[in-house]
């Protein structure tokens, strides 16, 4: 018979034991982008790739952005890039380029509408503008390897995906992003099942990344795009979800080999820059928040305190040092596959209970700073939606 003590640890370890399953088994059904076994570089193409990128104060990172979409070799191929009003030099960079390329072409950004949110109504306004048939929707942090678009339209035609993304490599350059990048990488990787997200119609079972969405112009329409979610802080997932609800085809893949983004500047930035997306990511729903912060607090620290406890107190609960003991083993082994895949240090794995707290308090600072209608990004006021229970 289970003590109402010990059921905490029952849970713990059949959610440990799913995180290390859907680990494992996700190492045989996520692709990399960048196959070196496919042979499909010099395959010709019809269709016009626009590459749609806003920029807002990335004076930092645009240089190097451009430049890597100056040195792929898809053709035909566009790239619209939009100041979306920066007050730093990064027009002046983008001009640069867009001389000396006539693929590249700078777009003056307008002020959003009421009830807009920049970066939607930045990438709205590339959209009226781009002639593609395929819309690559980038950030300005972000880095594409040589070949990148070309693989990209090749397998968006081969599994015929209305919406194409790829889970990127995140260059961390303070703490915090070395504590919480790891973290967003393992509760997606370890935490769906990838083999039968692509099966499934559930819009939940899906994932887009901003900084590289591939869509069919047509299948974008239907999503009534950025339009359609002008004041929903979560554009990519968001976007992502639509199109499972719509019945298209969504297709995720392993983009580290391809697809590199830039950190933030310093720890505060990227604590404020995660934290506009955590509360929206879960629909501004309190129990789900709530459940979130109790299973991810029980997982991390229950079986640490358990096996501290017993050797600080000398307890014999010898049970309950089992279930910890392979608790601990299975998180451990599922945070380390999941670094050594998506390239973050392997000594993150040992720090793994402190970035689980960083993300806890991110969390809590995403939810208050919604439901008092304080979060903002870039000198702008995100609108965000009522709390819901």
């Amino acid at each position: 018979m289970i003590s109402a003590s010990e059921i905490p640890h029952y849970i713990v370890i059949i959610s440990a034991v799913y995180f290390l399953i859907i680990t494992v088994v996700n190492i045989r059904f996520i692709e990399y982008l960048i196959d070196p076994n496919k042979k499909w570089i010099n395959e010709p193409s019809k269709d016009l790739v626009s590459v749609l990128v806003p920029a807002r104060n990335e004076e930092d990172g645009i240089s190097d952005c451009l430049h890597a979409l100056s040195i792929q070799t898809y053709d035909p191929l566009e790239i619209l890039i939009l100041d979306d009003r920066s007050t730093d030099q990064t027009a002046e960079i983008i001009k640069s380029f867009a001389d000396s390329d006539p693929r590249i072409k700078m777009i003056r950004g307008s002020e959003p509408p009421e009830g807009w949110l920049g970066k939607h109504w930045a990438c709205d306004q590339l959209y009226q503008q781009a002639n593609g048939d395929l819309l690559l929707f980038m950030d300005a942090d972000t880095i594409l390897s040589d070949g990148t678009v070309t693989a990209s339209v090749h397998e968006s035609n081969i599994r015929q995906a209305d919406l194409l993304t790829v889970m990127p490599q995140r260059i961390a350059t303070c703490i915090t992003e070395r504590l919480m990048f790891p973290f967003l990488d393992w509760i997606l990787f370890s935490g769906m099942p990838m083999a039968y997200a692509h099966r499934s119609s559930n819009q939940y079972l899906s994932a887009a990344f901003g900084q590289f969405m591939l869509f069919r112009r047509d299948a974008y329409t239907r999503t009534g795009g950025h339009a359609e979610i002008r004041s929903n802080p979560l554009d990519d997932f968001t976007l992502g979800r639509i199109i499972k609800r719509l019945g298209l085809t969504w297709v995720l893949y392993q983009g580290t080999e391809s697809v590199q983004t830039l950190g933030y500047k310093g720890d505060i930035e990227a604590f404020r820059g995660i934290s506009r997306s955590v509360f929206p990511a879960i629909n501004y729903r309190v129990s789900v928040f709530i459940l979130f912060s109790v299973i991810l607090t029980s997982l991390s620290f229950l079986p640490l305190a358990t096996l501290v406890a017993s050797v600080l107190l000398n307890q014999q609960a010898t049970e309950l040092l089992v279930l910890s003991t392979m608790s601990l083993g299975m998180i451990i082994i599922s945070w380390g596959i999941v670094c050594r895949k998506f390239k973050h240090s392997i000594l993150t794995v040992l720090f793994y209970p402190l970035s689980v707290a960083v993300i806890i308090v991110l969390a809590w600072h995403s939810f208050f700073t919604y439901t008092f209608g304080v979060a903002d990004w870039k000198s702008r006021r995100i609108l965000g939606k009522k709390t819901r229970l």
